[in-house]
């Protein structure tokens, strides 16, 4: 009796198992049939680079001015003549240089622009997302000029630097995953379609 009731519960406990897993494969298709964009059919990897970058000093501290080409993956382009706005996050770091340790981080801001296509009328705008400030553009092209160009942004304050030291500045981008829809969201985190790759670039702190 015992033995017969084990097996109507280990038979109950796999229908149950085959169930969930049929209900998580369902459920994985209907995110992808949901999905606003396809899968693309050949993956291009974004990049960002930085083509120049410089601090000077302002009046309460340092400024910067930069140029990054960005170069947006498949994935993240189709995305965006889609409709699905994307938002690129620069991280910007003030580093403490040590001999025998690691280097500290004294300073990190983070800057962000959002890009977003407009079918009607067939344009891209770019708004600094800190500042509110918005600029229209008819290519993809000058969009993306515009988004990767900083000029004069504060990013070191004078009172975080000491006598004696040495100072180090860094700077790269990223697609920012999290801003976007939940479905392509999590097509986004698995998908090589979306990779955009990014390498800090650094220069000496002149002071």
């Amino acid at each position: 009796m015992h033995a017969q009731t084990a097996l109507v519960d280990r038979s109950a406990v796999l229908d149950i198992s085959a169930r969930l897993r049929r209900f998580l494969l369902c459920l994985l298709v209907t995110l992808c049939m949901a999905l606003p964009v396809p899968l693309p059919a050949e993956t291009g990897y974004g990049a960002f680079e930085v083509v120049a970058a410089r601090t000077e000093q302002g009046e309460d501290g340092y400024l910067l001015s930069a140029q990054l080409d960005i170069r947006l993956s498949a994935g993240a382009q189709e995305a965006l003549e889609n409709g699905i706005p994307l938002v690129i996050e620069f991280q910007i770091q003030a580093l403490e240089t040590h001999v025998w340790l690691w280097d500290e981080v004294i300073e990190e801001i983070r800057h962000a622009r959002q890009i977003s296509y407009h079918a009607l009328s067939r344009t891209y705008v770019v708004r600094d997302i800190n500042t509110g400030r918005q600029q229209n553009f008819r290519s993809l092209q000058d969009a993306l000029l515009m988004a990767g160009f900083m000029q004069e942004l504060p990013v070191l304050d004078y009172q975080l630097l000491k006598d004696n030291k040495n100072y180090v500045m860094r700077l790269r981008g990223s697609l920012d995953i999290e801003s976007l829809p939940t479905p392509v969201r999590l097509l986004a985190y698995v998908s090589s379609a979306w990779d955009m790759d990014s390498e800090w670039h650094k220069w000496q702190l002149a002071r």
